[in-house]
């Protein structure tokens, strides 16, 4: 059997991906390869970012760095002056050539502002990733040029969007929060180019979004807690689906959805392969997303799910429920039995007993997860896992009831079965 240390170093950095950056300065020591896959340029790029704010800023001149840092995140949450305008001209010596940079503007700091846009604070033209944030309006109105020609992906969550005049032509992945009217005019400008956009709406309103041609997308994140899709928006928002051809993933976040209007989403976006509905009211009825006989990934969160009529012959990964929700309750469960070509199925505090005892065992699934349970026994989980013999690797995550040793008799029980437990520590409820 491979040990630990025989495994390839991709491996590895997945692995070491998942811990801060306390242990993994500690697991530095524990021998030459930890040591040099943790150091590698290629993980430092990835997983290392120097957090400046004002505070700090006086203290960089004083202090010596022995290696150039790939990620900044500068907070501008106090005035700049004196020691810590020296230590704001020493950044091109520690970011020579920075691949992310995410700016916070906490504090009014015009004059730092415009100084960063058009002194050489930080080298631009390198950076790939922008994350810019703040709520404070330059008193002047004057409008700022960026010219980031590497840039890649932009996260804005900046109210005054038209203050900035960005010029990016290679920018392919935006994630913007809509809080104005402007906001839609700024994304406008860089539609054409977009294969992944986010929008997060802050207000009910949804301005002119629904307007834009956006030909081009892969990926589409609509974020709109706040009100639901209805019937009466049906000939904004489905004129604007069915001008999404290429369009692959979809994410849809809202109050609720209207089973009219998901159905016609659903019967113009044939060429889906991934989807996810977060909705927090009222009930998703799978068979509206019938004619999607392409889609291999579905997340499903809300309070009420039928799986009644409804087949997808690709369906290949399935997630039902939320920690975020008191329960999931489940209608027509001999649904999931269905789909002949499920391999990995997660339940999120799903009410599925006692109709699991009703079930037809199925031989495709063969990855499972339960999590945040907020009652579950050894009786109910031997029962389910009896219903998927193919079963092959489980993962218990946060599941009151649950404790080693009935983990230990399941184990013994399925030999083959491979199963990762973390137990809840807290009392039962």
């Amino acid at each position: 059997m491979a040990n630990f240390n025989q495994m390839p170093i991709e491996i590895l950095e997945q692995i070491f991906d998942h811990l801060d950056y306390r242990s993994r300065r500690n697991l530095t020591l524990v021998c030459r390869r930890w040591n040099a896959v943790l150091l590698s340029d290629r993980f430092i790029a990835r997983n290392v970012t120097l957090v400046l704010n004002g505070s700090r800023m006086s203290w960089l001149h004083k202090h010596t760095f022995h290696r150039a840092y790939p990620n900044l995140t500068l907070q501008l949450d106090s005035t700049i002056e004196g020691e810590a305008s020296k230590g704001l001209r020493l950044l091109p010596t520690l970011f020579p050539d920075p691949s992310t940079v995410c700016l916070r503007l906490d504090f009014p700091p015009e004059p730092v502002w415009v100084a960063f846009c058009r002194e050489p604070f930080v080298n631009l033209a390198s950076v790939q990733t922008l994350h810019l944030t703040g709520r404070f309006r330059l008193a002047s109105r004057r409008v700022l040029c960026l010219c980031l020609e590497e840039l890649r992906t932009l996260q804005l969550d900046y109210p005054y969007a038209n203050d900035l005049n960005l010029v990016a032509p290679k920018l392919s992945r935006l994630h913007l929060h809509v809080l104005l009217n402007e906001h839609i005019d700024f994304l406008q400008r860089f539609i054409d180019q977009l294969r992944s956009l986010t929008v997060v709406f802050d207000a009910k309103e949804s301005y002119n979004f629904y307007s834009l041609q956006p030909v081009g997308l892969h990926e589409l994140v609509i974020d709109r807690r706040d009100k639901g899709m209805t019937k009466s928006e049906r000939n904004a928002s489905i004129a604007f689906f069915k001008r999404l051809h290429q369009l692959r993933r979809l994410e849809l976040r809202v109050k609720f959805i209207d089973s009219v209007v998901l159905h016609t989403i659903a019967d113009r976006l044939g060429q889906l392969l991934h989807l996810s509905l977060q909705v927090t009211e009222g009930t998703i009825e799978l068979k509206h997303i019938a004619n999607l006989t392409r889609l291999e990934t579905l997340r499903i969160v809300a309070c009420r799910v039928n799986l009644q009529h409804v087949h997808l012959p690709a369906l290949r990964s399935f997630e039902l429920g939320s920690d975020e929700l008191p329960g999931t309750y489940l209608e027509g469960i001999e649904g999931l039995m269905a789909f002949h070509r499920l391999r990995s199925l997660t339940l999120i505090n799903v009410k599925i007993y006692p109709e699991v005892l009703q079930l037809t065992p199925t031989y495709s699934v063969e990855r499972m997860v339960l999590a945040h349970y907020r009652r579950i026994d050894e009786t109910h989980l031997q029962i389910l896992v009896k219903r998927f013999p193919a079963l092959r690797w489980l993962r218990i995550s946060h599941c009151y009831g649950l404790y080693k040793r009935e983990i230990d008799k399941l184990k013994r029980m399925l030999p083959d079965l491979a199963v990762a437990f973390d137990e809840v520590k807290s009392d039962r409820i």
